[in-house]
């Protein structure tokens, strides 16, 4: 016999049906968008023709009637090739040609945004799927518990596995029900421990684990308890403020674009306002030592590197949204 299921399990087995349809309502309006992006590309399309139509009109004003609607003019560069000019009558050469310009950066600029929108509405989209895929494996493993198989997992496992999925879809934004969104006890189901007081969780872009101390204890906890050799350690550079902590897994040195958002972080955290730059000192965590005697949060840094950074709203903001 299987042991029997704590009342935990059975609340995280609805919590994660409502995440399911969350999720699932998620990529459909992905698919929808993904419908309607080659609509918007088309739209914006012309850019170029305009903008050559603007260049060779540049070259050639001497030779375009006052009041005329369109002309064709040749192209100087391009042997026997011409291209035809719409012009707005009761505009001057000189009026049309910069309004040509203007249309034709605008609609290149539009084209660029569409082409941005669709590489990221792919990669959210590939996201989505992998958390509904990694649900699918989720559900067999209770249907196996269900049916008291021999290889059942445990109902603990269970509940750390369906914990870390609640905190991994969450932290792609979608909004879930507020029934899924993870407790504090399932936090640290997750983790496996919870973090000690003064110190707060976060996720970087890459969805690696970032840790901030709220206090000058926490921040204590984070250097003596929490930093690992390979980690990266961040700080307001002179001047008071929280420490923060990139985590490094495996042989891969963290990348510049995780340790710059992670500095951004903690200038935010520090004090320093959105749109503003600061100087961050960035060093590994085998470099950062507690000052013996010194008051909490006093380190002492070696071989430090100095990042100069201006505090993005929108990535600050991303890793309050991947924490909800």
């Amino acid at each position: 016999m299987t042991e029997p299921l704590p009342p935990l399990t059975e609340r995280l087995r609805a919590e994660t049906a409502e995440a399911r349809r969350a999720l699932t309502t998620e990529r459909k309006k992905l698919l929808r968008l993904l419908d309607k992006l080659p609509v918007d590309a088309a739209a914006c399309a012309g850019g170029e023709q305009l903008r050559l139509a603007g260049e060779v009109l540049k070259v050639s004003l001497e030779r375009v009637p006052r009041g005329a609607d369109r002309v064709t003019l040749p192209v100087p560069w391009l042997d026997g090739e011409t291209v035809e000019v719409p012009l707005q009558r009761d505009l001057s050469p000189q009026q049309n040609l910069d309004k040509l310009f203007r249309r034709a950066k605008g609609l290149q600029l539009g084209l660029r945004i569409v082409r941005q929108r669709e590489a990221q509405t792919q990669e959210r989209l590939a996201l989505v799927v992998a958390q509904l895929a990694a649900l699918d494996a989720l559900t067999l493993a209770a249907q196996a518990f269900d049916a008291q198989a021999p290889d059942a997992p445990r109902p603990r496992d269970v509940i750390k596995q369906v914990a870390a999925w609640l905190l991994a879809a969450r932290q792609l934004g979608v909004r879930l029900p507020t029934a899924a969104k993870p407790t504090a006890e399932l936090r640290k189901v997750a983790r496996g421990k919870a973090l000690p007081e003064g110190v707060r969780l976060f996720h970087s872009p890459q969805n690696a684990v970032v840790l901030a101390g709220k206090t000058a204890d926490g921040n204590d906890a984070l250097v003596t308890r929490l930093l690992r050799g390979r980690d990266v350690w961040l700080h307001l550079r002179d001047r008071p403020g929280a420490h923060v902590m990139l985590r490094v897994e495996g042989q891969d040195a963290a990348k510049a674009a995780e340790i710059e958002a992670c500095a951004m972080l903690a200038g935010h955290l520090s004090g320093v306002g959105k749109g503003e730059a600061c100087d961050i000192t960035v060093c590994a965590g085998k470099d950062v030592r507690k000052v013996k005697g010194a008051p909490a949060g006093s380190v002492y840094v070696s071989r430090e590197r100095v990042v100069r950074v201006v505090v993005d709203g929108a990535v600050v903001d991303g890793f309050y949204a991947r924490n909800r």
